[in-house]
């Protein structure tokens, strides 16, 4: 009688079903684990915000084309009105009837402004505040806002879209998220972007703002 064989032994046996389930799991994890690696930018970011700053700062976003009107009633575009010199701009989106976000925004603003005069960057480094409610903010209004916010136009400006309809595409630039609120109002995000030679090159929290002149300039 010829020996029976075990099913150990038989290499042409068919894989246990649960040994197929291990592998169809172990494949999924993989899949699961590529698929976080790239929608995290290699592990680094695990929030919508912090991948937005790492996507920046690994490659810095040029400005969409399209016009700003200040203060005084100039209309400039954008990229030019941040690339016009060769000073590194720091911008922050406001909206003046804000009472909430903006106003501390305003308040690191006005300190940041004191910072650049009494060290002498006005050539260097320059502040830009640009409301997205241009339905609301006209240049007599943003005139009205400087004032109050004691702006001085070499360390500070203040703008507005020339049409309300670059609206998306200027906050989609910057990674601005804008939600209406009761009364008229806007729930935002807020940051510290920082321009240079027209081009987005890092986004700070604006909790930071004690070291955001030396991030800024690129000071250690």
């Amino acid at each position: 009688m010829a020996p029976s064989s075990s099913p150990a032994a038989d290499t042409g046996a068919p894989a246990p079903p649960l040994f197929k389930t291990f592998l169809a799991s172990i494949a999924v994890l993989v899949l699961a684990l590529v698929v976080l690696w790239q929608a995290t930018a290699g592990g680094n970011a695990f929030t919508t915000e912090t991948l937005r700053r790492t996507q920046v700062e690994q490659a810095p976003r040029a400005l969409p084309d399209l016009l700003l009107v200040e203060a005084q009633g100039r209309t400039t575009a954008l990229p030019l009105l941040l690339a016009s010199d060769q000073r590194v701009w720091i911008v922050d989106f406001v909206y003046t009837r804000c009472q909430t976000v903006c106003s501390a925004l305003g308040g690191v603003f006005a300190q940041l402004q004191q910072q650049i005069i009494d060290g002498g960057l006005q050539g260097r480094i320059g502040l830009m505040s640009i409301s997205f409610d241009p339905a609301h903010d006209s240049p007599a209004v943003l005139r009205d806002y400087a004032q109050r916010m004691r702006m001085d136009d070499a360390a500070w400006r203040v703008t507005t879209l020339a049409a309300a309809q670059d609206r998306r595409a200027l906050l989609d630039a910057f990674g601005i998220m804008v939600i209406p609120a009761p009364l008229g109002e806007f729930e935002h995000n807020a940051a510290l972007h920082i321009v240079r030679g027209g081009r987005l090159v890092q986004i700070v929290d604006y909790e930071q703002a004690r070291q955001i002149i030396n991030i800024a300039l690129g000071a250690p």
